[in-house]
């Protein structure tokens, strides 16, 4: 089949769409087609929805049910596989929380208060749809209470069901290569880190970088970062332990202009027996949007 009896491709590949463009329509000037007659119009892209959520839920608790872009993270890194977590709130802001979206089922958590006098609820069920960590999902889901015993519930009502949808729109988690040596009180750090999401605020100097690496054999969640007063922290989770790993060092780590670096920063294990222990943080990444 020859140019002239087709019509041009809808989806050229990006890098040589202007070379493929500009031939299609040199040949189909030289086929005498003035008034486009039998040719398939192109496609437009799909707009790509913009990054938000919408939900509503049965219960005792009532949360602002529209859910602004910057209140939504795609992509995060668990041991649960990737994530949507969606930031939630009571209008009163008295209560707030996270929706949490796997690839089949919701985590809603809602808290008060702070200190010795936070309390806080669990809820999870199955329903969700659609999921894609990178681009959204739909969910529809009864929820039955999941409150660890050993956590105060307060006076929060409880919620029975849950369903909406989020999207990323064109959020994306950055990339980057961050690695963390070192040992714990559990065993040995080592390597890359993996899955990375790094997430810079607008107009501060300091970020939050979370991936996935091993502590042994053993598979660790991971969370590093700085707050005030200097004060740089790494958190790495199992499924059934977590170790605090902090430094007051300045400079450990510098921030701006869309990157990450960490300066080979040391810091040491908290807790029984941690200053025993350290890690070292190096590497650098690229800001997530």
């Amino acid at each position: 089949m020859d140019l002239c009896s087709r019509p041009p491709s809808i989806r050229p590949l990006r890098r040589w769409a202007p070379v493929i463009v500009a031939a299609t329509a040199l040949a189909l000037s030289a086929c005498g087609s003035s008034s486009g007659a039998g040719r398939t119009p192109s496609a437009s892209p799909t707009p790509v929805p913009p990054a938000g959520g919408q939900f509503t839920e049965t219960g005792a608790v009532q949360l602002v049910n529209s859910v602004v872009p910057s209140a939504v993270t795609c992509s995060f890194p668990s041991l649960n596989g990737p994530e949507i977590l969606l930031q939630v709130a009571t209008a009163d802001r008295t209560m707030g929380g996270f929706i949490t979206l796997t690839s089949s089922k919701v985590f809603l958590r809602v808290g008060a208060g702070s200190g010795s006098t936070y309390t806080q609820r669990n809820f999870t069920g199955s329903g969700v749809t659609s999921f894609d960590a990178t681009k959204g999902a739909h969910f529809n889901a009864q929820l039955t209470e999941t409150t660890p015993s050993g956590q105060n519930p307060g006076t929060i009502g409880a919620v029975t069901a849950i369903s909406g949808s989020v999207s990323c729109g064109t959020k994306t988690p950055g990339s980057g290569s961050i690695t963390i040596t070192g040992n714990s009180t559990a065993g040995a750090i080592s390597g890359a880190l993996t899955s990375m999401l790094v997430s810079c605020p607008a107009g501060a100097s300091f970020a939050l970088i979370n991936g996935l690496t091993h502590i042994g054999s053993t598979a660790a969640a991971v969370e590093i970062g700085g707050g005030s007063g200097e004060v740089y922290f790494g958190s790495l989770s199992t499924t059934s332990a977590g170790f605090f790993f902090t430094s007051s060092a300045p400079g450990l780590y510098t921030a701006g202009g869309g990157h990450v670096h960490w300066n080979n920063a040391v810091l040491t294990q908290t807790g029984t027996r941690g200053a025993e222990h350290t890690i070292t943080i190096s590497g650098d990444a690229t800001c997530g949007t």
